[in-house]
């Protein structure tokens, strides 16, 4: 096996593709019509919301992207061109990113199980929530490193040929990925309402059920390809981990049973949200009979400005290290990798890898996974009737400290949506953490909401990087307007 490069992480990425199952994505989740949806975005977001009940019956979603590898949208639109390919796949339809910047990707997935969000009172709203997540990313790979892993080596390259018999470092590269059950019970309250100004604020506590998880952080890394076949490496250092279940399921027989009870320690993770609403109109949403006055409107929206922030997915899951999930140091010279051989479960022969041929230690038994830690801002602008504009920032940090954490995309967007109680369109335009462009489209139609936050970029960008899309089906049961009494009166002066 003359690719020892790719057999260090390469390993790690095909398990997570193979059984890989998209956090919130841009768009229905800030819509007044999202319910128990638009908890993932906002926990406060169901207090003094439009839906008695609603309940999502199954939804899933992915979202893949990357700052390395672009496809020609055009050549993917264009059924001729693809039909007439013949010849390197790469070439034809693929573009590298040749900067000088480090080089990230980052797929993850969600399959939504029936969920809820139920209004108590005027004041009070809870929820359920169901989720199964699976999150990939590696982040910081040298530009060196990855176009080596990408050409696989060839002898062909001209930039390749550069890199050979050169001394290179990466120190800074990782990868993680981890697949877990999530139940959620969220509490939302109003806890002001004077006049023009609206305050609610939610909770969402969170149990988190791990199934299987996996990391490789370079503390240190010197290397040098004499060939595509001899490889030296000088005082380079390794931090992983992975868990039992991988190296035996690996070939198709995961037990999610199994990897609850075996891999990790059931843990608690928590969201929060606040919201402030401006309502100048406030006095047209309330009910005014006996000189009493009720805002008690719920089937109607009653902010001109919306205004929200949120913390979501704080937490961590620790899991049981593998029998063989050693961290490692190597020191060698003229390595002739060919002599390598790799069996169909290819974590297993990593493992035997690292230990019959490089120094390995480690002194723990368990890892903490972290969870994608976000920190989340919302403003939405009421324009007229069921029209609004929102502007949405997710921000993702990487914590320098923290040896093994997923994370998903930040993203910056701007959203013109049609919002109508049963029927809804959403437009969201905006930029990612890698500086890319996004265009998507959302749509509600009833019980059906279909959509994406970038999959528009087929037909106006030329070279993409990522796509993402979502889906779910839902019961929704909304409040219905009550008409004023006889007895009710409307002043005209304020109240």
């Amino acid at each position: 096996m003359r690719r020892f490069a790719l057999s260090i992480i390469l390993p790690f990425v095909v398990l997570c593709f193979s059984k890989s199952n998209a956090q919130d994505i841009p768009g229905y989740n800030i819509s007044n019509y999202a319910g128990v949806s638009g908890i993932d975005l906002q926990p406060a977001s169901i207090a003094d919301m439009r839906y008695k009940l609603d309940i999502t019956i199954a939804g899933a979603g992915f979202d893949f992207n990357n700052n390395y590898i672009a496809a020609y949208s055009r050549y993917i639109m264009d059924k001729s061109i693809f039909q007439a390919y013949n010849g390197n796949f790469n070439s034809h339809f693929l573009s590298e990113n040749t900067s000088s910047e480090n080089k990230e990707v980052g797929l993850n997935t969600y399959v939504q199980l029936p969920s809820f969000a139920l209004s108590i009172s005027r004041d009070i709203s809870v929820a359920f929530t169901c989720r199964l997540r699976s999150f990939m990313n590696i982040d910081n790979l040298s530009p060196e490193l990855a176009h080596l892993m990408y050409t696989g080596l060839s002898t062909t390259d001209p930039a390749n040929l550069r890199y050979f018999n050169t001394t290179l470092k990466d120190n800074t590269f990782n990868f993680n990925q981890m697949s877990w059950w999530e139940y959620g019970i969220d509490y939302a309250q109003v806890i002001s309402s004077r006049k023009h100004h609206f305050f609610k604020m939610g909770i969402r506590a969170k149990l988190e059920a791990g199934l299987e998880a996996a990391f490789l952080k370079a503390k240190s890394l010197t290397y040098n390809w004499k060939n595509n076949d001899t490889l030296s490496l000088t005082n380079s250092y390794f931090l992983q981990g992975h868990t039992q279940n991988l190296v035996n399921d690996l070939n198709g027989n995961f037990n999610a049973a199994k990897a609850l009870g075996d891999v990790s320690a059931t843990s608690v993770a928590m969201d929060i949200g606040f919201v402030y609403e401006w309502r100048p109109d406030y006095y047209d949403y309330g009910f005014h009979g006996r000189g009493k006055f009720n805002n008690d409107k719920r089937d109607e929206t009653k902010y001109k400005l919306r205004l929200g922030a949120s913390v979501l997915d704080v937490g961590f899951i620790s899991f049981q290290k593998g029998d063989n999930a050693y961290n490692f140091n190597a020191n060698k010279t003229n390595w002739d990798v060919n002599a390598l051989r790799f069996g169909p479960n290819k974590l297993y022969s990593l493992d035997t890898i690292i230990a019959n041929n490089l120094g390995h230690s480690d002194s723990r038994s368990y890892f903490h996974m972290y969870f994608p830690t976000t920190f989340s801002l919302q403003a939405d602008y009421h324009i007229s009737d069921d029209l609004y504009v929102n502007l949405t920032t997710y921000t993702v940090p990487q914590f320098i400290n923290v040896t093994s954490q997923v994370r998903t995309l930040s993203y910056y967007t701007v959203t013109p949506r049609w919002d109508y109680k049963w029927v809804g369109v959403f437009l969201p335009v905006g930029i990612n953490g890698y500086g890319q462009p996004t265009i998507g489209m959302t749509v509600r139609l009833g019980p059906l909401i279909v959509g994406t936050g970038n999959g528009l970029n087929l037909l106006f960008l030329n070279q993409i990087y990522g796509l993402n899309a979502y889906a779910a089906l839902k019961i929704p049961i909304l409040y219905q307007g009550k008409r004023k009494s006889k007895k009710d009166v409307c002043p005209t002066s304020g109240f």
